[in-house]
């Protein structure tokens, strides 16, 4: 079966950095493979393009031939997502890999002192992409991650770990993230 990855939490939650971590601790894992803002045009035309997803003034967009090629490879690709509905956009996308949806979380205030401390530029819009993630999962009628992970208690080590163990278990009955979130 084909696996793959989704890393959905607020910006400065963490979700680059438990990536890293799971490209340098097991090789199945990859970036999901990107579109090149150049190519789009080109893959929609030819109707290759599984989904866009837009962050401010940048497209995210998954090339079917692409994913294809991973998952024949026998890689496990990683996507990291902000939002809820882009996590439910992809796995209805791209249904042909077993996804392992996996939310990282921390509190509000750490997540704020993260982007301070790594230089983000609009500190404040951090923090309003917080709440923002907050009220959309907190909106969820049905749960959709496998596995949470709080990025406060854990280090990205461990986290990557965790994330390893969802994804050889495959994919798990969902839990519910509004005690996590709440």
């Amino acid at each position: 079966m084909r696996r793959g990855v989704i890393l959905c939490g607020p910006s400065a939650v963490g979700k680059a950095t438990v990536a890293g971590e799971l490209f340098g601790l097991d090789g199945r894992f990859v970036r999901v493979p990107e579109v090149a803002p150049g190519e789009l045009d080109e893959l929609r035309a030819a109707g290759r393009i599984a989904v866009e997803i837009r962050w401010g003034d940048e497209v995210f967009a998954v090339d079917r031939r692409d994913m294809d090629a991973v998952g024949d490879a026998g890689r496990v690709p990683i996507a990291r997502v902000v939002d809820v509905v882009d996590l439910q956009r992809l796995k209805y996308a791209v249904p042909f890999f077993g996804w392992t949806s996996v939310l990282l979380w921390a509190p509000r205030e750490v997540c704020g002192l993260r982007a301070q401390r790594r230089g983000d530029a609009d500190a404040m819009g951090v923090l309003r992409m917080w709440d923002e993630t907050r009220r959309g999962l907190l909106a969820l009628e049905d749960p959709v991650f496998n596995l949470v992970v709080h990025t406060d208690r854990v280090d990205p080590g461990e986290a990557a770990r965790r994330v390893v163990e969802a994804v050889d278990a495959g994919p798990a009955q969902t839990v519910s993230v509004v005690g996590d979130v709440g």
